[in-house]
């Protein structure tokens, strides 16, 4: 069947790879892919040649429907496809829990994902991590993910399971969307069990119960505040500067697993009516702190608003299969990933979520701008922020046609945007500006840069500007200040208020970056013990 060949180059070009890098990826060679996609290989495909279509399939296919039509116009029975082919091929066997052969399959499954990990890992390694195409990391990633959940499985069964492992959502509180005034909106008065519970006044117990079962279920241990964990932070939060950070932007967006598409087609319609599908930036891959490299790498991927949007406010509803069957949530089956990825770990987080510029502001007369949210947002309505959230821009077109009006380059440039647009504030006005870290928001999975920026603009004249000639003034609906003194921000952190799930995080990193780490700490015990008294 001559189609082949062409199915066989489409997918090669949707995954962006040449030739070359394919041959490569598969242990074959630029002639033998080319006769390929030419059709001058006679089917059936036998022996070496079929080994070699199993493994495109393994690295191209990003969905079982594609994966059924590729299998089809290669003239290969699914019937006769091997266990490990089929695993390779992402048709995963279910393994119902109490079954008689439970152990014996879940072992012998763990062999083949072992081994079929080590193999791409490999290749991840002689092609450079940084650089392997992203189809390389997604599958890397369902396989050390379908490993994790089968080593779980194996642990609970020998009676080795960590009273402390994360085995149901439940746990913590579940949010699923809301629609009020007939829009979904993510975080409908999100934080107002922070008002309900006793106050935590040690630095290091500032996690909320969703934060620390993230970070079990991603088996990692990071600093969180509320809803916040930190992915990679500057060193003493002394902040990066635009000559810090080497950003590189791909030219094609990332492939998610087949379940989340199927979902995301279904949401779709609900979402496109009321949505406009704005181009924004993901997360790719980010170089750890604990690099010597004397700067912070990122790459970012194009991502359309419909994209994550379909997928964002129905994170927590039963809407994925387990590997025994059991239905379960977006974020029980791939939350983890959102905590997990880099240019030397797994890969790109499988759930797809934009880049947001986290930005605390600072005025002339050292006032912390404080803007509570309008009622009108879709993330986080009526939520008081220190100071503003502005989301990535990538290249893309208006509601009209027309090209967007800006492309954020780069986390200092999206910064600079949102000033401007949300205060009117221009570029002029900004005296330094530095990215402490970068963090990752539950609800959401956002990647939130969390930016200062210094204005040397007093904070009657912000006032003024963003009441008069703030082109997005209405993202906001309230207007206050706070004052910078180590004290004055400690007390603001613990008062009731309805808070962004990032913003005591800000407030905090800005106290490490002022005034250190040990101070921050002594402050907040100081307080803790008055108190007390």
């Amino acid at each position: 069947m001559r189609n082949f060949g062409v199915f066989l180059s489409n997918l090669r070009s949707s995954a962006g790879l040449s030739l070359e890098e394919l041959a490569h990826l598969v242990d074959s060679s630029r002639s033998t892919l080319s006769r390929l996609e030419n059709d001058e290989v006679p089917q059936p495909f036998k022996g070496s040649v079929r080994k070699l279509i199993i493994a495109l399939a393994e690295i191209l296919c990003t969905s079982k429907k594609e994966t059924q039509r590729y299998l089809e116009l290669a003239g290969i029975d699914r019937s006769l496809l091997t266990e490990t082919e089929e695993i390779q091929l992402g048709f995963t066997p279910n393994i119902p829990i109490g079954s008689p052969d439970e152990a014996a399959n879940l072992e012998r499954l763990e062999r083949i994902y072992q081994q079929l990990l080590q193999q791409l890992e490999t290749q991840e390694t002689e092609l450079g991590i940084s650089s392997s195409p992203p189809n390389l990391k997604l599958k890397i990633q369902e396989y050390a993910n379908a490993l994790q959940e089968i080593q779980r499985r194996l642990d609970r069964i020998k009676n080795k399971q960590d009273s402390t492992e994360p085995e149901v959502l439940q746990a913590v509180q579940v949010h699923y969307a809301e629609a009020p005034e007939g829009k979904l909106v993510v975080g409908h008065q999100y934080g107002e069990e922070l008002n309900k519970d006793l106050v935590t006044y040690s630095l290091h117990a500032l996690a909320s119960p969703r934060a620390n079962w993230l970070m079990q279920l991603a088996d990692v241990e990071r600093f969180a505040v509320d809803d916040c964990i930190i992915l990679t932070n500057s060193k003493n939060f002394e902040g990066w500067g635009p000559n810090d950070i080497q950003t590189t932007v791909l030219g094609m967006h990332l492939p998610v697993p087949d379940d989340l598409e199927r979902v995301r087609q279904e949401k779709l319609p609900a979402i496109e009516k009321d949505y406009f599908n704005s181009s924004q930036y993901r997360l790719a891959s980010y170089t750890p702190s604990f690099s010597d490299l004397e700067r912070l790498e990122v790459t970012m991927a194009p991502l359309g608003f419909h994209e994550y949007y379909s997928l964002t406010p129905f994170l927590d509803e039963p809407l994925l299969e387990a590997l025994d069957g059991s239905k379960v949530s977006i974020r029980q089956k791939y939350g983890n990933t959102a905590l997990t990825y880099s240019s030397t770990d797994r890969g790109t987080s499988l759930i797809p979520a934009p880049i947001s510029i986290q930005c605390i502001a600072i005025t002339k007369d050292e006032q912390i701008l404080l803007m509570r949210r309008s009622s009108s947002v879709a993330f986080y309505p009526n939520h008081w922020s220190a100071s503003f959230e502005e989301t990535m821009n990538a290249p893309g077109f208006d509601r009209k046609g027309n090209a967007t009006r800006s492309d954020d380059a780069d986390f200092f440039a999206g910064a600079i945007r949102g000033l401007d647009e949300e205060f009117a504030i221009p570029a002029t006005a900004v005296e330094s500006i530095k990215v402490l870290s970068l963090n990752v928001e539950y609800l959401t999975l956002s990647v939130d840069v969390i930016t200062l920026i210094k204005l040397g603009l007093t904070a009657e004249e912000i006032r003024q500007s963003w009441l008069l000639k703030a082109w997005d003034r209405d993202e906001a609906s309230k207007f206050t200040l706070l004052s910078t003194e180590l004290a004055a921000v400690v007390n603001k952190l613990f008062s009731r208020t309805l808070w962004h799930p990032t913003a005591r995080m800000r407030l905090i990193q800005f106290l490490f970056h002022t005034y250190g780490v040990d101070e921050v700490a002594k402050a907040i015990k100081a307080k803790e013990d008055a108190l007390q008294v």
